[in-house]
């Protein structure tokens, strides 16, 4: 005689909720690009607080999950918690795939051929291809060498008074200095473009046909041309086959260096900015060149604080076991990061800026943080964005120190659950540096 575990399910009210603070919001903020104007009224309103509290509750009533929600009429998964959290990404991307709606019908208006929207031997396909591409840019040799040197030509030469738009504007060319080759340096048009696309791809937005066209036909050009320190340069000696759509790769790198690791960078600075005590302890490795590790806990942190990637969401490709029950395919799952890499129940620390939680704890390997993910699917560029960060990082604060206008945090009280990068503005001025102590004369 068998039997069957229930898995419990929300109230009524609290997946009206749920639908209203964290779903609805993701979505109306803007699946690929950010709607500022959305983001800027959700703050007011004090939607993440709601929202925080909101999931606070379910998991002290449900525990870890997995938990039934109706989200908007559909019925969802909801998974707190490293061990739950665990089962779903490390049985990626099958039975847990990548690509629910909206998010595959958003990302087949830019990007139709993308990775992360792809099941079975495409994404093993293209997953080999991306990791031989990228794998040439980490570590040693001379393509590695050449984006250390593009980080640092690049940051050094920011001016001392930055906006948002001009940061973004500089880590873009970065991005397309070392995805496409120097060719690429002053080619705005085709970052101005990506942007577009994926402000139309928004849901509900229904995209741009002939623009899509016109940026893949540019996008094609520096493939065709493969500069030999690009990573379209690398494409020759990368797995291929007729299913791996080379170009089609290129796209989600250009957003993920040019946009999301921008984004995480300005949110670094601002950190820094308001620690002096983790400001003096970075710019002191730099000096003594043992700072790599520690600048990358503190990039780690900005990631964590705030991810640009709110909520994962997965979708059953089969019928799977799942604690005793059977959960039908074509379920969605959804991991709320906000929450999670937030949760002072579980992470007292949760709401401080600590890059020691990386350098000597054990973050890096906890799978409560998903801004890379984990598992299977987890980020390829992971390595990559964190060198390239690094080199920003240490170019921008060999020589100056950073002062944020636009924000106000406290490094003694909890960072607030949202920051809205593109308000920020940072000055860079002269680093001071502590001179010894003159030795006593008699």
């Amino acid at each position: 005689m068998s039997c069957t575990i229930a898995i419990p399910h929300t109230s009524t009210a609290e997946s009206f909720r749920f639908t209203t603070l964290v779903a609805l919001p993701n979505l109306a903020e803007g699946l690929f690009s950010r709607r500022p104007i959305v983001t800027a009224a959700l703050n007011r309103v004090g939607v993440a607080r709601r929202a925080h509290r909101l999931l606070t509750a379910i998991n002290r009533r449900y525990g870890d999950g997995p938990i039934w929600l109706n989200v908007a009429g559909k019925q969802t998964l909801l998974v707190f918690g490293p061990d739950q959290i665990r089962f779903v990404l490390s049985h990626a991307p099958e039975p847990f795939a990548s690509d629910p709606e909206p998010k595959r019908s958003g990302m087949n208006k830019f990007q139709p051929h993308a990775l992360t929207i792809s099941r079975g031997s495409h994404w093993s396909d293209r997953r080999r291809f991306t990791e031989a591409v990228l794998a040439r840019a980490t570590g040693s040799g001379a393509i590695a060498n050449r984006c250390d040197t593009v980080a640092h030509e690049e940051a050094r030469y920011l001016p001392d008074n930055l906006d948002w738009p001009q940061f973004h504007s500089a880590i873009q060319r970065i991005s397309r200095r070392i995805i496409l080759g120097d060719n690429a340096t002053d080619d705005e048009q085709i970052s101005t473009q990506l942007s577009t696309l994926m402000a139309k791809a928004n849901p509900p937005g229904k995209g741009d046909p002939p623009l899509f066209s016109t940026f893949l036909a540019a996008l094609d050009r520096y493939v065709q041309s493969a500069e030999a320190n690009s990573l379209v340069g690398q494409f020759a000696a990368a797995p291929t086959s007729d299913i791996t759509h080379q170009t089609h790769q290129v796209i989600h790198w250009m957003f993920a260096m040019g946009d999301t690791l921008a984004i995480n960078l300005w949110r670094c600075l601002t950190l820094l900015a308001a620690h002096p005590v983790i400001l003096a302890k970075a710019q002191n490795g730099i000096d003594e060149h043992t700072g790599h590790g520690y600048l990358i806990g503190c990039l780690s942190e900005a990631m964590r604080l705030w991810p640009s990637t709110p909520v994962l969401a997965r979708t059953l490709t089969r019928a799977t076991e799942w604690d005793g029950a059977t959960v039908p395919e074509g379920t969605q799952v959804m991991i709320v990061n906000t929450f999670n890499h937030r949760d002072t129940s579980r992470f007292p620390e949760a709401d401080h800026f600590n890059p020691t939680a990386w350098t000597e704890g054990s973050a890096e390997s906890c799978w409560s943080f998903n801004f890379f993910s984990h598992g299977p699917q987890g980020c390829p560029g992971a390595d990559l964005a964190l060198q390239l960060g690094v080199g920003a990082l240490t170019a921008l604060l060999r020589e100056r120190s950073p002062a944020a206008a636009g924000v106000k945090l406290n490094p003694h009280d909890p960072l607030p659950l949202t920051l809205d990068h593109s308000r920020v503005q940072i000055r860079l001025t002269p680093r001071q540096r502590t001179l010894p102590a003159a030795p006593k004369t008699t």
